[in-house]
């Protein structure tokens, strides 16, 4: 892995989050310093969930005081834009389930994925661990099926590669879509865009009931130790 710093995000930028706090957890930084330095950043949740849907919520959801799949996505959705708004980045929430709701045809995940980042210049997909079946199936169906963009990286995911602590490697299944192992860069972040990812992070009220300011400074050593939050762009 190079420790060499690239420059923040250009042009318009799409980052692919899975779930509602993944895309601001793991590249909040880079997204508040790109947004302060011109560039239009979205944030594209793909499994944002259905407001209106009564279906009983989620283990995870429960666990965190929801009673239904509704009340989940609109409470979060709410602490969703309010991170955005935080970190200055355009939400968008496509409406499907995640691993324990309804499942979605892939192509019709894929088609609300191409409409959503049609335009960026950039588009942002996990990469690393990629140990959720839901963060799979998005850097899967992203790479495997070719984003319209002319730039295309991986990121490092966050808590959960500070949870390990390891330095980044594409996993063995996903090689054959991006070729040799790329080269992770951290990405330039002066400390007041830093701040504003603390700050995003905290506007996860429901996700903070568990992952609290422990996991939060852990996310911010594991980042300090490798030069920042980390991409595969060049």
């Amino acid at each position: 892995m190079s420790r060499g710093h690239s420059a923040a995000l250009h042009g318009r930028v799409a980052v692919l989050s899975p779930h509602l706090d993944d895309g601001a957890y793991s590249l909040g930084a880079a997204i508040s310093e790109s947004i302060r330095g011109g560039a239009h950043v979205s944030l594209v949740t793909v499994f944002a969930g259905d407001p209106d849907s009564g279906r009983a919520a989620s283990p995870w959801d429960q666990r965190l005081g929801f009673r239904s799949a509704g009340e989940a996505a609109r409470a979060r959705r709410k602490e969703d834009a309010r991170a955005c708004d935080l970190l200055g980045a355009v939400p968008i929430w496509l409406p499907f389930d995640d691993e324990y709701g309804r499942t979605s045809e892939d192509d019709e995940v894929w088609g609300a994925i191409e409409q959503a980042v049609g335009g960026a210049n950039t588009v942002l997909v996990p990469g690393f661990p990629l140990h959720h079946t839901d963060h799979v199936r998005v850097a899967r169906m992203a790479l495997a099926n070719g984003l319209p963009a002319g730039q295309v990286g991986l990121y490092v995911e966050q808590p959960y590669a500070a949870v390990g602590g390891e330095a980044p490697e594409v996993p063995a299944w996903l090689t054959p879509l991006v070729g040799a192992e790329p080269g992770w860069q951290a990405v330039r972040a002066r400390p007041r865009a830093r701040l504003r990812k603390a700050r995003a992070w905290r506007a996860y009220r429901s996700q903070f009931q568990h992952f609290g300011y422990r996991s939060l400074v852990n996310v911010l050593r594991y980042e300090a130790r490798h030069g920042g939050e980390l991409t595969t762009l060049q």
